[in-house]
Parts: C-alpha cells; sequence; structure tokens
C-alpha cells in the first residue's frame, strides 16, 4: 500500500485514482480470503480509503477537504460499477464493509453521506449487488447509522421529489432482502401504525 500512496499526486485525475484505490483493495481482500473467512481491515487499507475516498486530511489539524459535485457523481458511478462487476459475493461484502463500516473517527460523516448517495443511485437504477451489500451492512451495524441511511433515503424519494416514491417500493421485487432490513430501519424513524405519509412507501395503491 505504500506504492499506491507514492502513485498518487494532484496531477492524477480523480476518478482515476479511485478507480486504482478499489482495484488495489480488490487484489488485498482476495488475497485475504483465501487465508481467513472474515480478514480484518489493517491500519493500511483503512488509511488509504481515508484519504483518497473520504478525502480526510493526513496531517493533523488540516481542514477537510471536500469532494466536488462531479467529482461525487463519478465516484458514485465508479462504486456502482465496480460492485456490480465483482462475481465474488464474499469479496464484495468485504469491500463494502471496509468503504462503510463506521470507524468512530472524523471519516464517519464522509463515510455516512456517501454511502447513503450510493444506496440512493443504487435503487434508481436497480443496482441489485449494491442493494444487497447495504442489506448485510445495515443488518451488521448499530442502528443510529442504520436509521441514518434510512433518513437518506426517505428524503430523496419521498420528501425531495415525492413522485420517486414508486422507485423506492420496487426494491421489494429487486431485493427483498435490503427492503426488510431498510424497514426495520424505518420503523425507528415513523410511527408506521398512525397513517401518516410514508406509510406509502410499504403499500401499494
Amino acid at each position: 500500500f505504500t506504492d499506491i500512496n507514492h502513485s498518487h499526486s494532484p496531477s492524477h485525475i480523480f476518478n482515476n485514482a479511485a478507480k486504482e484505490v478499489l482495484y488495489h483493495l480488490d487484489i488485498y481482500f482476495s488475497s485475504q480470503l483465501q487465508n481467513a473467512p472474515l480478514p480484518l481491515v489493517d491500519k493500511g487499507p483503512a488509511e488509504l480509503l481515508e484519504e483518497f475516498l473520504f478525502q480526510v486530511p493526513k496531517e493533523r489539524g488540516a481542514p477537510p477537504k471536500r469532494l466536488n459535485s462531479l467529482q461525487e457523481l463519478q465516484l458514485l458511478e465508479i462504486m456502482c460499477n465496480y460492485f456490480q462487476e465483482q462475481t465474488k459475493d464474499s469479496v464484495r461484502q468485504i469491500i463494502f464493509s471496509s468503504l462503510f463500516s463506521p470507524q468512530g473517527n472524523k471519516a464517519d460523516d464522509s463515510r455516512m453521506a456517501l454511502l447513503g448517495k450510493l444506496v440512493s443511485m443504487a435503487v434508481a437504477v436497480c443496482r441489485v449487488p449494491v442493494l444487497e451489500c447495504a442489506a448485510f451492512w445495515l443488518q451488521r451495524t448499530p442502528a443510529v447509522y442504520c436509521v441514518r441511511l434510512a433518513r437518506a433515503l426517505v428524503d430523496d424519494y419521498c420528501n425531495l421529489v415525492p413522485g420517486s416514491i414508486q422507485t423506492l417500493k420496487q426494491i421489494f421485487s429487486a431485493s427483498p432482502r435490503f427492503c426488510c432490513q431498510f424497514i426495520t430501519s424505518v420503523t425507528a424513524l415513523y410511527d408506521l401504525s398512525s397513517g401518516k405519509y410514508f406509510q406509502a412507501v410499504l403499500h401499494s395503491k
């Protein structure tokens, strides 16, 4: 991973750097999975992710960097394509976990914001592998983070563009596992017995 860090410079195009990070993580975890069913994410890969994907500065006290809108869209597309093209479920799961499992540090806000946008995109374009990974993430992650993801999807599909709620309802057939975990998280946000508008997500007209 030292070589990866040295290979990057400000002159590199952002999406090429993101692809390279995912490529090296894929190789790393594919190798690790041959030796252990649930490999741990060591310090090297974790720091690589935080620096290049979540824009956490290496220097202590330095202001956090932010992706511009184009870079963020490119990164989401790269991630969607990676998970769609990776055929080994075990590799997909460990990469997704390494990307988005909360670490209790300053990268978590960026991590959660990007996760919400990635899953929202996966719902919109029906990227089932991403939804399946998100389902396992919801199953294994503390409820406080699951609620944040659920709220992001509710905001996107119910509040910002109410007419898009039909797209959200289609996740039942696309990924029943994700649908189940999503509904579980939503129950922490809304009283589903109260007749509030969000029941439309769960019931067909």
